[in-house]
């Protein structure tokens, strides 16, 4: 291994930001990524509203692309690596290095670089690190293979993250995962403009190595998973259409089971709410300001409305006369129900399993239980949180700021509640139990639903107007409320919050 200090960044190649791209940057950073470049030839503003959301806090970039339409797959993805490698050096250029606690010097730095699709997951059996230790002095890239993830027999996408929703994989003999990502050293890819080969990055085959120290050949090799693979998951982020019928046939592999270490996932999982931390305020305040607009779009109509009436505002008779006085539009929103939405009865309750045991954060790592808050008129949702409100993780739900609020299947005969697959406890009947305590925050009143399936984007917007200064919680919470028509429009207007839409109706919603 180099003797100097390596340090890694990434770039991801995305053509339509969705659900999965804060997912798949909470991943890579919490295996120590130190920036992911964006690199997005999409329509949609998904990934720029993403990147700029966590961008103040996060090292995490956003670079445009615009290619011809005319451009083949294969120009297409030279290009796209050519701005990535661009974008890496200039990242890298702006990275501090840390000084060294012993000498106090700043250590030699080596960049490696990895160029990834957004359905690909690199996946070390430990740290990235590790990845490089058989490198020498004349390794110029790690030659890392596919590993191809099947849908795991999901009919549709489920909620939480892909990786430990989707375990198993085709079998190493599997003639695809033959393919690789180079994880390569800055220094040794050509200038962008130069760049050949958007695979192979230029790098001479005598240079490339495996994981394991060997040298790497293009030809048909044993693959090699120990130390780290790319898994891949071609399926399962296929949006509805993407693949035709045969390659989703030929890519939907299933045979052997990977399980996900622990403390991948623990790492992980505390990142990814801090993420949608950031996510939340920037979607409170896209959708504030559209709120806005909508109000003044209302005004103007109702103003016009007042013109075109045939009353006049003052009439004088022999024998009574009248001042007509109409409303002003604020005040007419003061007597909407989702403007001066009500507060309704809230109840504090523990939740405790058949065996007596009270649920409890995932891993257990307070010695309380989780508090919840519930209300008979919504019975649906169900918020949780520790009494200090100190932060806490509960499989892959959303638990920003320290609270989850969550759709549940309420059973009103036996008063028992079943959380959502993604939390890990959706075949574990929980009993409502009242507290004797005080809930830890105050939300603000929930607004009524005004559609046979959930709350209308009018609703929302007038509860919006009502609550200008909304805690992102409480935001969270009321999303749970959508309808489907809702949730389909607003993924357009404001696709960051797309992770926090619900995913089924509340009609359609049953334990599993």
């Amino acid at each position: 291994m180099s003797a100097k200090c390596p340090r890694f960044t990434c770039a991801v190649l995305v053509n339509q930001a969705d659900r999965h791209l804060m997912g798949w940057l909470a991943w890579h950073l919490s295996l120590g990524m130190e920036h992911i470049t964006i690199i997005d030839a999409g329509v949609c503003d998904g990934g720029r509203q993403i990147a700029q959301s966590l961008s103040p806090n996060w090292p995490v970039s956003w670079c445009p692309v615009e290619l011809p339409n005319e451009l083949s797959a294969e120009a297409r993805r030279l290009e796209l690596t050519r701005c990535a490698i661009d974008q890496l050096h200039q990242v890298t250029q702006k990275i501090t290095p840390t000084t060294d606690i012993v000498d106090n010097q700043k250590p030699s730095i080596e960049n490696w670089i990895l160029i990834l699709d957004a359905d690909e997951y690199l996946k070390p059996d430990h740290n990235l690190s590790d990845l490089v230790r058989n490198a020498t002095t004349d390794t110029t890239a790690i030659a890392i293979h596919w590993r191809i993830h099947g849908t795991a027999g999901h009919l549709a996408t489920p909620p939480g993250h892909i990786i430990p929703n989707h375990l198993w994989h085709a079998p190493p003999t599997y003639a695809d995962h033959q393919f690789v990502r180079l994880l390569t050293r800055l220094d040794a890819i050509p200038e962008p403009l130069t760049l050949n080969n958007a695979f192979t990055l230029d790098q001479p085959i005598d240079q490339i190595i495996r994981l394991d120290g060997s040298l790497y050949e293009y030809v048909s090799t044993p693959i090699l998973w120990e130390g780290g693979c790319i898994q891949h998951y071609i399926c399962a982020q296929a949006h509805d259409g993407e693949l035709p019928p045969f390659m989703h046939a030929y890519y939907d592999r299933n045979e052997e089971l990977a399980p996900v270490p622990h403390r991948q996932l623990e790492t992980m999982r505390p990142l990814a709410n801090q993420i949608r931390e950031s996510a939340l305020k920037t979607g409170l305040a896209r959708l504030l300001h559209l709120a806005k607009n909508h109000y003044a779009q209302s005004q103007c109509s109702a103003d016009q409305w007042n013109i075109d009436q045939a009353l006049a505002n003052h009439v004088q008779h022999d024998t009574f006369h009248y001042e007509r006085i109409p409303p002003s539009f604020r005040n007419t929103l003061l007597l909407n129900e989702h403007f001066s939405a009500e507060y309704e009865p809230e109840y504090v309750v523990l939740l405790r399993s058949a065996e007596g045991r009270l649920l409890k954060d995932d891993p257990p790592s307070h010695q309380e239980p989780l508090i919840g808050l519930w209300q008979k008129k919504v019975p649906s949702i169900l918020s949780l949180c520790l009494q200090d409100m100190s932060p806490f993780t509960l499989g892959d739900v959303p638990c920003p700021f320290g609270i989850s609020s969550l759709r549940i299947s309420f059973d009103s005969q036996e008063k028992i509640i079943y959380l959502p697959q993604e939390t890990g406890y959706n075949h574990t009947p929980l009993e409502i139990v009242p507290a004797n305590m005080p809930f830890p925050f105050l939300f603000t009143p929930l607004p009524p639903v005004d559609e046979p399936n959930g709350l209308s984007i009018k609703g929302l917007f007038t509860w919006l107007l009502g609550h200008p200064y909304l805690h992102p919680v409480d935001l969270r919470r009321t999303l749970l409320l959508l309808s489907p028509s809702s949730v389909q429009h607003l993924r357009n207007l404001v696709p960051i919050l797309e992770e926090f839409f619900p995913l089924h109706s509340a009609a359609d919603f049953l334990p599993r």
